[in-house]
């Protein structure tokens, strides 16, 4: 899941080009008109931050796919290991940091495809960290693949440098909840993950999370079609 594939793009047989894309900005811009004065401005700022993303942000980071978006306020730091897919949004004041370790590969951060990053939401890697296509991720999630050094008490943690503490590996289609932190663990994809939960081991797919630490309370049985709670 690492890896970014690059769209393929699909010739249909049926209907012309031209006239669908006609036909789909002639509904765009009716769309546009039907929109309060507060909606146009919101609008109009989406595709400054677009046009951005496209023709500036995409110098520096190792990829930015079509019509992916980062809005400003935002802190970045080390984005040319950080790999971004296609339609992802990322909110206001996220924090995106990739760290090289001494002796180590290059980190590697992927971002795949259809994902939004909520406001303050705070990335880091040094090591690798993927998120699957289309995840949803609240405000003030913190999702981390190290750590801060503490093995010495008689020097300052800040001073003692950060390790690794493994891979992060969050499955398409999950739900990750407000307030949420994810540390050097694996998510399963269509799972959600509650507000404020710590999650610090694996959580399979199709599970319902919650906690500090985070435990699954219920899962989704493909038999009867539910989502049922755990023992």
């Amino acid at each position: 899941m690492m890896n970014i594939a690059d769209g393929v793009c699909e010739h249909k047989a049926i209907g012309s080009p031209h006239i669908e894309s006609s036909t789909s900005n002639e509904n765009r811009l009716r769309r546009f008109w039907n929109y309060s004065v507060l909606e146009k401005f919101e609008f109009l700022a989406g595709s400054y931050w677009a046009l951005k993303t496209r023709f500036y942000y995409s110098r520096f980071f190792g990829r930015i796919g079509r019509r992916s978006k980062l809005s400003k306020p935002l802190r970045l730091k080390n984005v040319q290991n950080i790999f971004i897919g296609n339609n992802v949004t990322i909110h206001k004041y996220a924090f995106l940091l990739t760290l090289r370790l001494a002796g180590s590969p290059p980190p590697r951060l992927v971002i795949n495809d259809g994902c939004t990053i909520g406001h303050f939401s705070h990335i880091t890697c040094v090591n690798e960290l993927a998120i699957g296509r289309n995840v949803l991720i609240a405000d003030r999630v913190h999702i981390s693949d190290n750590s801060h050094v503490f093995a010495d008490p008689n020097v300052p943690i800040i001073r003692q440098g950060v390790t690794t503490k493994g891979k992060v590996n969050i499955g398409e289609g999950t739900w990750i909840g407000e307030g949420v932190s994810v540390l050097s663990c694996n998510i399963g994809k269509n799972c959600v993950i509650g507000s404020n939960a710590v999650v610090v081991n694996d959580v399979p797919d199709y599970c319902v999370a919650v906690g500090v630490p985070a435990r699954v309370i219920s899962r989704f049985n493909p038999e009867s079609g539910r989502w049922e709670k755990t023992a």
